[in-house]
């Protein structure tokens, strides 16, 4: 997919340089080969996708917060950089360990870390790549199989269940998204009440991307 996540990045960012200026200007230069590396640090391979949106984006810098430019996907998702995705992966790590030292008197085979999900459905293959203002997080899911490149939405606080599936990859996450802001359809995420769509703001400053 990654060939055609190029494609929707190009048109993404056309647009938003067009007619969102303050989120354009919101997005990273690229991630350092090293920087993008540093993530799974050999521990996995990374998904091609990912590989390709940090090599055009290193995430956000969103300066205002949640609701302001940079926040670019609805519900007030704000994207990592590299360092904040390895950052992500590694307390997903220390989470497991931790629940694993807790329970592992119960059953001796909760070491093998790498085949399953545990206390409430950590794993050390997923890499939060965005997290909302409640902790919420969107997860590129990096076990094997069919599974591999999903994004996945969950972990906010209080959760009780494990993240759920809300795309296939970042290229049809990417593709909902240039969808939206060209066409105006609707994004309704996992644990929202409500679909979105995206409206300009309507200040003399530079417009940005607003969700309502």
């Amino acid at each position: 997919m990654t060939d055609d996540l190029n494609v929707v990045l190009d048109r993404l960012d056309a647009w938003l340089e067009e007619n969102a200026p303050a989120d354009h200007a919101a997005l990273n230069s690229p991630a350092t080969r090293d920087d993008i590396e540093a993530i799974a640090d050999r521990r996995f391979p990374l998904h091609p996708d990912l590989v390709a949106w940090l090599e055009r984006h290193n995430g956000v810098t969103a300066t205002k917060g949640h609701n302001g430019p940079g926040v670019i996907l609805p519900e007030g998702f704000i994207l990592h950089d590299a360092t904040g995705m390895r950052a992500g992966q590694r307390a997903l790590e220390e989470a497991i360990a931790e629940w694993v030292d807790e329970n592992e008197s119960e059953d001796p085979d909760l070491r093998d870390i790498y085949d399953g999900m545990y206390g409430y459905a950590f794993h050390v293959r997923w890499v939060p790549i965005a997290t909302d203002i409640t902790g919420g997080k969107l997860i590129v899911d990096h076990r094997d199989g069919e599974r591999f490149g999903n994004v996945l939405y969950g972990l906010q606080a209080g959760d009780t269940e494990g993240p759920v599936k809300v795309w296939d990859s970042l290229s049809h996450m990417f593709q909902d998204l240039l969808a939206a802001l060209t066409d105006g359809a609707e994004i309704r995420l996992p644990g929202y009440a409500d679909p979105v769509t995206p409206r300009l703001s309507g200040s003399d400053d530079p417009a940005f991307v607003r969700w309502e």
